[in-house]
């Protein structure tokens, strides 16, 4: 028999991260002498990526290279301080991963190396994954399809035996 390809969005899929992004964004907001926000209103921008939230966020730096590179740099360096305060798997997932016969993989629209470090400090080391692609892995992310298509390609699968298996809207426009 052969198992699909089962291809998972992190944040919010295999991960509870949600808590860790929102303090990470409050402490990003602190140092540009913005109120910090309920984490449920940061965590309602959570799936677009790392850009797409800090420029929800920073809308007046969008036109200014420079400043939103500042942003960035800055939500990175914190979010390095906070990633592995509460982000946890969610119950099963690491037994199901453990135990699927199939191919696996990750899309994230989380830059690749905090995802392969949560990964990596939660466990998920000895999952056999195809790869791992984050925001920056490839030309393109989620919602383009590139990363599913490159994904299916490494694994020898065609879209009848891939299932796409996320929370959000990229992932759902990258699937169709």
């Amino acid at each position: 028999m052969t198992y699909p390809l089962l291809i998972f969005d992190l944040d919010g899929t295999l991960i509870d991260s949600a808590v860790d992004i929102a303090s990470s964004l409050n402490r990003t907001l602190e140092a540009y002498k913005k109120t910090p926000l309920l984490h449920e209103v940061i965590v309602a921008h959570i799936g677009e990526g790392l850009r797409q939230l800090l420029s929800d966020f920073f809308p007046e730096y969008q036109n200014n290279p420079q400043a939103s590179a500042a942003i960035e740099q800055l939500f990175l360096r914190l979010y390095e301080e906070e990633m592995y305060k509460t982000t946890r798997p969610f119950p099963g997932v690491l037994e199901f991963l453990q135990n699927y016969p199939g191919p696996l993989g990750v899309v994230t629209n989380k830059n690749e190396d905090p995802a392969r470090k949560i990964l990596h400090h939660l466990g998920f080391e000895a999952i056999p994954w195809l790869a791992i692609f984050g925001a920056d892995s490839l030309p393109e992310r989620k919602p383009h399809p590139l990363p599913l298509l490159e994904m299916m390609r490494r694994a020898g699968r065609g879209p009848n035996e891939t299932y796409m298996i996320g929370d959000g809207t990229p992932d759902m426009r990258a699937a169709q």
